[in-house]
């Protein structure tokens, strides 16, 4: 570790800590943070340190609710945590947080090609996090504290009944962020590494069940710091909350998970799926799905061109108007929304390369390939392009390929489409809302709601290809249904996050309330509790 970096980590944490808290000792509000973004999340400890917590009430069936927090230096966790802490020990529950004390040898946190740094990540997160936590007042625990007060014999035994496979995978496509791994020595290192992150996380979930906690929230839980203890909590039958960020600005999704995390709202869908939409309700998901052209509303933005006319696209692209046109969306190989979750084709590599080499072999037919803008947005070190021009030196004659830096408008293309084909990206619910309709490969959330032609096997998928357009499509009952799921999703299903303030994408500077009793008057906060409570779904009602 860097003496030099821990000295500078330490004089702003504690630098800015002190500003925050004379800022708020002095009566100033969050509107420091929101002027002064750079003051980072280290200002909410000083604010936390102007805020005492409120006398509990006297709950009907007082909870004990974990949250398993981990990761002290990403802020949006630990403000989300404290937050949802605070207020339920304010109803009356009784609420532990969980610290990882640097017990991890490989996390978020820890890049690929920067070990050197490791030491100086691990030290500013933990530091970071236990500044919060200490000034937020509620009762937190350490990993390797919970790991060591499980005897080995216990934890192996629990060890044992559980397969870790599945999260080392897409711990190991994040971390070097690809989606197909090469069998090399570094991937051998690197999976040692999160075999043993499984054990900690999954031994320090043991060691909070001895707690008896009876509700758990988490993180999204998909990567080795939270999957592994999500597994143990499941196998024990103690209920877990996970969250994850939405797609709109500032808002956040919740679920009660068993097993694999995505975005579930099947049972709510069932209820609602044939109920049409009020004018109210139509016209503001409308107004929102307006807004996606050019991600005003969103968290981060992935269209990076104007709208163009359907001609306009199709002479960029050379495209022949009198041939059906396949638009291809890709994902980000390595990100969680789309990794293990395939289901017509090994990998989504293969997908992508067996359609283009299809494609190449009917001419009649032409195949747009729009690789996800996320790649240059987030990052990643498999680019697709490249993944493809490996294989395709000589792009076949009816396949465009349109790179992720393209300022070409994501909607322009899905209008040139006959048929969309999709792993798990948004314009799979997108294009059935223009009436397109589109076919699914892969086990996303919005597959097998009614709007998209969902295939199971390589053999149905270019069966389907084959005989298009021939096949039958109610394109009105299409954009029903992905309007219907769009109010479900963007309108319901994604909570507004309001009362903690993000100056930027997960940037969670401080608390948008001055005390308790404000922040259980928040709706999504009183929501959140309430489902907690009550094991109920994280839904805004229906306006």
């Amino acid at each position: 570790m860097s003496a030099l970096f821990k000295a500078k980590y330490l004089l702003r944490l504690h630098g800015v800590s002190a500003l925050s808290r004379l800022w708020y000792g002095l009566g100033g509000g969050p509107g420091l943070v929101r002027r002064f973004p750079r003051l980072g999340s280290e200002a909410l400890v000083g604010q936390l340190a102007q805020m005492p917590l409120s006398k509990p009430a006297a709950a009907e069936k007082p909870l004990r609710v974990g949250l398993f927090t981990m990761l002290g230096s990403h802020s949006y966790m630990v403000a989300t945590e404290i937050a949802l802490g605070r207020a339920l020990r304010a109803r009356g529950h009784e609420v532990r947080l969980v610290l990882c004390d640097r017990a991890l040898p490989v996390c978020e946190n820890k890049g690929v090609g920067n070990t050197a740094r490791w030491g100086d990540a691990c030290f500013k997160c933990h530091r970071h996090g236990l500044a919060q936590f200490k000034a937020s007042g509620l009762p937190w625990v350490r990993v390797s504290d919970l790991t060591a007060s499980v005897d080995d014999a216990t934890a192996e035994a629990l060890l044992q009944q559980l397969d870790f496979g599945h999260i080392i995978e897409s711990s190991l496509y994040k971390y070097f962020r690809i989606g197909r791994l090469r069998g090399t020595p570094e991937e051998a290192e690197a999976r040692t590494r999160f075999a043993e992150a499984c054990r900690i996380s999954a031994r320090a979930a043991l060691g909070l069940s001895r707690w008896k906690p009876d509700r758990v929230i988490m993180s999204h839980g998909v990567y080795s710091t939270w999957a592994p203890a999500l597994a143990v909590f499941n196998r024990l039958r103690i209920p877990v909350a996970v969250y994850n960020k939405g797609k709109k600005r500032n808002t956040t999704v919740m679920n009660w998970v068993q097993g694999l995390t995505d975005w579930n709202v099947s049972a709510e869908w069932d209820s609602v799926r044939d109920q049409p939409l009020s004018l109210a309700q139509e016209q503001r998901i409308r107004a929102y799905l307006q807004t996606r052209l050019n991600h005003s509303a969103d968290a981060l933005r992935y269209n990076l061109g104007e709208e163009e006319s359907l001609e306009a696209t199709r002479a960029r692209l050379g495209l022949d108007p009198a041939k059906p046109t396949f638009v291809l969306f890709t994902n980000v190989l390595w990100d969680a929304a789309s990794a293990q979750k395939e289901i017509a084709f090994p990998n989504a590599v293969d997908w992508v390369m067996d359609t283009i080499a299809w494609f190449a072999a009917h001419p009649e037919k032409q195949l747009v390939v729009k690789i996800h803008p996320a790649e240059v947005v987030i990052g990643t070190r498999q680019p697709f392009a490249a993944e493809i021009r490996a294989r395709f030196p000589t792009i076949p004659a009816n396949v465009r390929l349109i790179e992720p830096a393209e300022k070409v408008n994501s909607w322009s293309i899905m209008r040139v489409a006959s048929v969309g084909l999709v792993h798990t990206s948004t314009p799979g619910m997108e294009l059935p809302l223009e009436g397109i309709p589109c076919i699914v490969v892969s086990g996303v959330h919005y597959r097998g709601k009614g709007f998209t032609l969902d295939v199971a096997s390589r053999e149905e998928y270019f069966r389907l290809l084959e005989r298009w357009p021939d096949h039958p499509v109610d394109r009105d009952r299409l954009q029903t249904l992905a309007l219907r799921y769009a109010h479900l999703l963007f309108e319901r299903y994604h909570l507004p996050w309001s009362f903690l303030c993000e100056p930027s994408y997960g940037l969670n500077t401080g608390f948008a309330f001055a005390s308790d009793q404000e922040l259980l008057e928040h709706p999504t906060v009183d929501l959140v509790c309430r489902a907690v409570e009550r094991r109920s779904g994280f839904l805004q009602d229906p306006l």
